[in-house]
């Protein structure tokens, strides 16, 4: 890849950072938090797309976004409110800004033009009001601009005397600030962007006095659309850094002349006697037709200038306004007052790193966790002493190590956000697809997994919230009828348990029809007719392969493999899943997956001959079985006292086949574990061999699926260790039983 085509790429990296901050902002405008800094943050989101990406020369994004970019200036500036109206388009405007994106990346084919021109259109209407803009033929570079009126000089009124402004200029000009001195070329309009945005932008910052030079201007015959014959000076009184300034010209920097000097060291303003200056307040309506009227001399007893939305920067021509008093500053709305420059916290420090260098990173420090567990078991079996210098420097590695794999793993650990914030843009067009209202809430957004899993994430989410809506919510009036509002409610939230993650998507619908799924699956062979099953058992009919509820194949469900995919794909990752439905009130799906595929917290301990990890986020207590604690339900099933309750009592190494009879539970050890369900058991073993972190190893991959066993991993003396699946052990294993040989103690 050539240096051109590795930046571009970067590029589309920061697009989907883009992208998703963009989805994030507009939910929030949709939630009813239509406060400033959120517009903005849409604002720079698009401007950001747009400034990029004609330095690429992708002209279809650019004047999509160009078109987006204006709307959200008119919302900025307080000239448009921003209702619910606006609001849904704008959510519509961001798929088709995602889809041009990717259609730049050449990910998918060129977007629909009708559907395009359709939305710019809109967009257009909700800008400057009335119907929209009558479509022209323009040229292939000026994408839809249609030229401004300037009164460049009124009437046959001599130009104002520099004097007649206030006095010397210099002498009230701020000693601390900037000096931006630019000149825009003409590649700059071309890539649609504005001089009018980019000092509304200065003057965010602080208060500013604007210079246009307009002196390399040609005569009227040799103007040329394309050209950039005005410099700007502009002096900014602010205490910010010149970073924040240059940040204004961050996509333009490459198509203007650029300066930027500190005003301590800069000329006095006085030295531009020749020019006729403007002291502007920070504002969003600086006046470029006023600035240029000045320039040019304007009159010396000019008309008023309307309110600002008389003269819309934007692809519309307004009539020709009168220029306001030259010494009178443009008033600024209120809501765009700027947020003080203490008040903004730094941006993180951050680098890109390939991913595939961190996945190399891990697994040597995997491998290093293992070294590091060898040379600790071969300093055990030395027989030296614990308070010998080695054994206490094997102490310090293994601190050492751990910090290190925190650290490695801390990288690797991403929010799930990244996935959640594709989903809005799914649930509106599947709500559209089947004529419903459906409103998503999300939650824990912020919870941190292993990037691996969540980028696994994305499909089985899919599929389960499409189900959701297709499935499981009622039509409106359905919903009405039963007394629920139209708008059905899908829940999608994130949170840590038990060392584990959950992923929960939940709906309000109608819920599980058990005796229609039953049905279903009798007709389809799937079981007998006369299987007695449980409600849970029903609900999990769903997960059969070749099972479908839908009376039709659909583009959203129908063929038999969603559900069946889901849970595969949950258990490719060492994860599960559940259901909990109500007929009625709705439905909660519920995946349970590990936070890393790469180390783990475990108890070794030991069943018959062999050795086993027991994951330790499942672990409450451990206990040495008396006999008075023991009882047998029927004669054959254990269970033993704990904290005033009986448990199931779980022979590890007897239902595992690892020996044909069970053991007497007085010699040995229990473990009592939880389900991420909440069920509680004592799994016996045979012995506790200590603690130890673990390194992860698929089974699956390397060997194939075993009941009860989630991973492998290798242990200091070089075996290989099996990672005990204790949810599974606990509710589905547990009901192999043999009747015991042996009695308890009285």
């Amino acid at each position: 890849m050539d240096a051109f085509e590795a930046i571009k790429a970067t590029f589309f990296q920061e697009c989907d950072e883009l992208l998703a901050d963009l989805e994030a902002k507009l939910m929030l405008l949709e939630q009813g938090q239509t406060d400033l800094e959120t517009i903005n943050a849409v604002f720079r989101a698009v401007h950001s797309v747009k400034g990029g990406a004609g330095a690429f020369g992708l002209e279809d994004l650019v004047r999509f976004a160009h078109v987006f970019e204006t709307l959200m200036d008119e919302l900025r500036a307080g000239r448009k409110p921003c209702d619910p109206i606006t609001i849904k388009t704008l959510l519509r405007a961001s798929d088709v800004l995602a889809d041009h994106i990717q259609a730049a990346q050449g990910l998918i084919p060129p977007v629909d033009e009708a559907r395009s021109a359709a939305l710019v259109a809109e967009m257009q209407v909700l800008t400057h009001g009335g119907e929209a803009p009558v479509e022209v033929e323009e040229d292939e570079d000026d994408f839809g601009f249609t030229p401004m009126a300037f009164d460049m000089a009124l009437d046959d009124a001599a130009p104002l005397p520099i004097d007649d402004l206030g006095g010397d200029l210099g002498a009230d000009t701020p000693s601390t600030g900037w000096r931006v001195v630019f000149k825009p070329m003409g590649r700059m309009y071309v890539n649609a962007n504005e001089t009018s945005l980019l000092l509304r932008e200065l003057g965010r910052l602080g208060p500013v006095t604007v210079v246009v030079d307009d002196s390399e201007t040609p005569t009227l015959d040799a103007l040329s659309v394309e050209d950039g014959c005005l410099t700007w000076t502009v002096d900014l009184d602010a205490d910010v850094d010149e970073a924040a300034v240059r940040e204004v010209f961050d996509f333009v920097e490459s198509d203007c002349e650029l300066t930027i000097t500190p005003l301590g060291g800069a000329a006095d303003i006085g030295a531009f006697e020749d020019e006729q200056a403007a002291v502007l307040p920070a504002s969003d309506d600086l006046d470029i037709a006023a600035l240029l009227a000045k320039a040019s001399g304007a009159a010396a007893e000019p008309a008023p200038l309307p309110v600002p939305e008389a003269i819309p920067l934007a692809a519309v021509e307004p009539e020709p306004a009168p220029a306001p008093p030259i010494a009178a500053p443009v008033p600024a709305p209120v809501a765009s007052a700027p947020t003080p420059a203490a008040a903004v916290a730094p941006a993180p420090v951050t680098i890109r790193v390939d991913l595939d260098r961190v996945d190399r990173l891990i697994n040597v420090v995997g491998e290093l966790v293992i070294q590091q567990a060898m040379l600790s078991q071969r300093v055990l079996e030395s027989g030296l002493a614990r308070s010998s210098g080695i054994a206490l420097g094997m102490e310090d590695l293994e601190l050492l190590t751990r910090e290190i794999q925190d650290s490695v793993m801390a990288i690797r650990a991403q929010p799930v956000k990244s996935v959640f914030q594709r989903m809005p843009r799914l649930v509106r067009e599947v709500a559209d697809m089947v004529s419903k209202q459906v409103r998503l809430v999300t939650a824990g957004e912020d919870t941190e997994v292993d990037k691996t899993v969540v980028e696994r994430l994305a499909e089985p989410i899919t599929h389960m919230l499409r189900n959701a809506i297709d499935h499981g919510l009622e039509a409106p009036e359905e919903r009405v009828a039963a007394g629920k509002p139209a708008e059905g409610t899908v829940r999608l939230a994130a949170l840590h348990r038990s060392g584990r993650i959950v992923i929960e998507i939940s709906d309000d619908g109608r819920g599980i029809n058990r005796e229609r799924v039953k049905k279903i699956a009798v007709d389809k062979g799937l079981i007998a007719a006369d299987a007695p099953l449980t409600d849970e058992q029903i609900d999990n009919l769903i997960f059969a392969p070749g099972f479908s509820t839908a009376a039709v194949v659909s583009d959203i469900s129908g063929r038999g493999v969603g559900m069946d995919v889901v849970k595969r794909s949950i258990q490719a990752l060492g994860g599960r899943i559940s259901i909990s439905s109500v007929p009625g009130k709705g439905s909660t799906f519920t995946l349970s997956l590990p936070l890393t595929l790469a180390v783990l917290d475990g108890m070794v301990v030991a069943a018959a001959e062999q050795t086993l990890i027991a994951p330790l986020p499942a672990i409450v207590e451990s206990l040495t079985p008396q006999a008075v604690d023991l009882h047998f339900v029927g004669g054959v099933d254990p269970v033993i006292r704990f904290r005033d309750r009986f448990l199931p009592l779980i022979d590890v190494a007897l239902i595992m086949g690892f020996r044909e009879q069970p053991m007497n539970p007085t010699e040995g050890v229990a473990v009592v574990v939880e389900t991420e369900g909440g069920q509680q058991a004592a799994l016996l073993f045979d012995a506790i061999q200590g603690q130890r972190q673990v390194v992860i190893k698929s089974l699956e991959t390397n060997y194939q699926q075993v009941e009860g066993v989630a991973a492998a991993t290798i242990l200091g003396d070089g075996r290989v260790a099996l990672i005990l699946d204790v949810d599974v052990l606990v509710t589905d294993m547990r009901r192999k039983s043999v009747r015991p040989d042996f009695k308890l103690a009285s």
